[in-house]
């Protein structure tokens, strides 16, 4: 057949693959129950309005359509081809595609990244020629996809027909999933709760169109209003960013749960979706501040997507609880304490309202206890919710209460929601149930009238802790690149580690400071730096390759005096030529730094995330404990400060035990710069200061780390080797 097809009016890969105008089923068979004829079904069911093509080795006919033999038979410039072969069959497709000047296709076989290197080594292969002979694909390891807006269904198991929306639906949720199965859990939860689904999209191994495609292209869609989403290895890391931008800057949400926290978590997702081991706190940091919101499981997942639906500004002031259960108010704190939630206390406006509104032995406070006054006075939902909706230091409300009888408590979601009507933040009705189900009426109203109801008080406070923080992220401000300028002299660094010295050389440039001292190449030199420095110091030994002096011997601190000093250099010249150091450059002597708490400040650039801080308690806690933060390299200095507040030894930054408080705006200045660093020199892979000693005057960095790229060797491979 020599026949063409005009040029496609829906431009672009993702629009031929979600609204084509025509369709081809390679590998039909006559088979009842085959993935041919369940897709063959379900576009007919759907009354897909364009061209329809069947190949299959043996032709014939099915269902009353003719079978072509070939894809070589295919008119030229068909839209999208359903690729239904075995592993074994998909190259040959999609060479044969390539030839015929297909625009997209589905590969739904499994077999390929996620079962190993030979899979691997095969679907680089296929997505080699695919991408030279300009196919886009969708897969493998995927189910298909659903287009609720224009009513197509390319899902290879038995599906009822396709629910199209309303012409002219907006705020729709498009979920995008590179698991088929948890594609279908996330689309019934989130139908469940009424809300509007525009598409539902299987990435599958991901081996063409990834999720930052999908992403990019439905950030203009005009039915979709935000995004839920279910990864296992975003594999266009740089895109996927650019990407959440995008959306963002659009005002839509996106809530992503990422598999592979644990080291177990990661390998059961290798083996999925042949997902490849990443840092998930690099991720995750990353996303956060691109714009995303990070959910922590798939419960999470849609709660938080349920509450963005309803209220798209995610607030930045703290929550409000009110409760007609005491015992509540305790269990809330406990609960919302760990997640860091802020629970704020009222404004004193707020306080009076509800004082004058409430019985006089009843005292407002966050949490509200209404107690059993409710019942003889079932308005006290609505003007108490009203109130702490006015104030100010609450963007958001939760009100948990107890299922009494059907009639009573419609009476009380009739309060909740006339107070929630017409203003932006989120209210919340949980019952105390369990797994008891709400009542269908009780439910109905609800959806009909938006409102997000639960009966787990307890996944709705972290659900409604990780929306504010979402709120806050969004909040946050970003540092224009051009702040990320440095002097000249940072020029100066090496390929491979560097030594000390030079390392703070090079930081002291940017503007972080270090003790006093200089490198000494001879004896004297050494007793001229400390008599110019002051007694006591401290002499470490200086190689590119010598990084961890204290375990080597090449490091003595408090020398008191001159002979001491004479004492220490022949004790550490003499263990560097014992070491055997080819690249030995001197002896930094440097004054011995005051008291202080030590932190520790690292960075270091992914392959493919690229640079990202870490903060927190220093010396040899840092391995002992852990109790670090993860920030992105453009924070500003009050978010670094709000940063170090968080950690868990942040009790040790203020005044303790008779310590005054370190000065943690010295820190973030310095952790700022940090940052900036790294964004401004993409030769440097890792960048550590430990300790930096925070003194109530200050801040200082006592040792620290350059690493830069070897040369003639990328970033990505440095990073991956480490």
């Amino acid at each position: 057949m020599q026949q063409k097809i005009s040029a496609p009016t829906n431009v672009g890969p993702i629009a031929r693959l979600l609204n084509p105008r025509s369709i081809a089923i390679l590998g039909m068979s006559a088979k009842q129950g085959s993935t041919g004829r369940h897709l063959l079904r379900g576009l007919v069911q759907d009354g897909f309005p364009g061209d329809i093509y069947l190949v299959g080795r043996s032709g014939g006919e099915i269902d009353g359509q003719g079978v072509l033999t070939s894809v070589d038979d295919l008119p030229r410039g068909v839209d999208l081809a359903l690729i239904t072969v075995p592993a074994d069959g998909v190259r040959e497709m999609v060479e044969a595609c390539v030839c015929r000047g297909v625009g997209t296709g589905i590969v739904y076989a499994s077999g390929f990244a996620e079962f190993g290197d030979a899979g691997r080594a095969e679907q680089a292969e296929i997505a080699r020629l695919a991408r030279e002979g300009g196919l886009s694909l969708a897969g493998p390891n995927g189910i298909g996809n659903t287009n609720y807006v224009d009513r197509l269904s390319t899902i290879f198991l038995p599906q009822p027909p396709t629910k199209q929306l309303p012409e002219g639906t907006t705020g729709a949720l498009a979920v995008l999933a590179q698991s088929g199965g948890l594609m279908g859990l996330m689309t019934r939860g989130l139908e469940a709760r009424g809300l509007p689904i525009s598409y539902r999209i299987s990435t599958g191994n991901e081996a063409g169109l990834t999720l930052a495609d999908y992403l990019d292209h439905l950030a203009d869609d005009p039915a979709t209003g935000g995004f839920v989403v279910y990864a296992e290895d975003i594999r266009d890391p740089q895109g996927f960013l650019r990407a959440v931008r995008k959306v963002r800057s659009r005002g839509k949400s996106i809530v992503l749960t990422h598999a592979g926290r644990s080291e177990r978590g990661q390998q059961a997702a290798a083996s999925h979706t042949g997902a490849l081991a990443a840092d998930y706190g690099v991720m995750r940091t990353l996303v956060t501040r691109a714009g995303a919101c990070v959910a922590e499981s798939l419960d999470e997942l849609l709660d938080i997507a349920e509450i963005l639906a309803r209220y798209p500004q995610p607030p930045t002031a703290g929550i409000g609880v009110s409760t007609t259960s005491g015992a509540f108010c305790a269990l809330a704190l406990d609960t919302l304490g760990p997640l860091g939630a802020d629970v704020p206390n009222l404004s004193p406006h707020t306080v009076q309202a509800l004082s004058e509104r409430m019985p006089a032995y009843m005292k407002p406070a966050n949490p509200l206890d209404l107690g059993t006054t409710v019942g003889p006075d079932p308005e006290l939902y609505h003007d108490t919710l009203a109130t702490l909706l006015a104030d100010d230091r609450v963007g958001s409300v939760l009100l948990a209460a107890p299922f009494i009888d059907p009639a009573s408590n419609q009476i009380m979601l009739e309060q909740v929601t006339r107070a929630a009507s017409g203003q932006p933040k989120p209210v919340i009705a949980a019952l105390f149930g369990d797994v008891a189900p709400l009542p269908d009426d009780f439910r109905s109203y609800a959806i009909a009238h938006g409102m997000v109801v639960s009966t787990s008080p307890e996944r709705m406070m972290r659900a409604m802790t990780a929306v504010t923080e979402y709120g806050r992220s969004l909040a946050r401000v970003v540092v224009d690149s051009a702040e990320c300028e440095l002097p000249d002299p940072l020029k100066e660094l090496t390929p491979g580690p560097q030594a000390e010295w030079l390392g703070k050389k090079f930081v002291t440039a940017a503007g972080v400071p270090v003790p006093d001292g200089g490198l000494a190449t001879t004896l004297e030199q050494a007793v001229a730096i400390a008599a110019k420095v002051g007694y006591p110091v401290a002499a470490k030994a200086q190689a590119a390759g010598l990084q961890h002096k204290t375990e080597a011997g090449g490091l003595v601190l408090d020398i008191k005096d001159e002979a001491w000093l004479r004492a220490a250099w022949t004790q550490l010249t003499e263990r560097v030529a014992t070491a055997a150091v080819t690249d030995f450059d001197g002896i930094l002597i440097e004054a011995m730094a005051s008291k202080g708490v030590e932190l520790m400040v690292g960075a270091k650039r992914h392959p493919t995330w690229g640079p990202v801080v870490m903060v927190g308690l220093g010396g040899v806690w840092v391995e002992a404990i852990g109790d670090v933060r993860l920030i992105p390299p453009d924070l500003s200095e009050p978010e670094i400060v709000q940063e170090l507040r968080s950690l868990r030894s942040a009790k040790l930054l203020g005044e303790f035990r008779g310590s005054p408080a370190a000065d943690l705006a010295a820190v973030a200045r310095i952790v700022a710069r940090i940052g900036r660093l790294m964004m401004a020199r993409d030769d440097i892979v890792e960048l550590d200061i430990n300790p930096l000693l925070a003194a109530p005057d200050g801040a200082t960095a006592l040792d620290v780390l350059i690493v830069c790229a070897p040369e003639n060797e990328s970033i990505r491979q440095v990073v991956s080797e480490a």
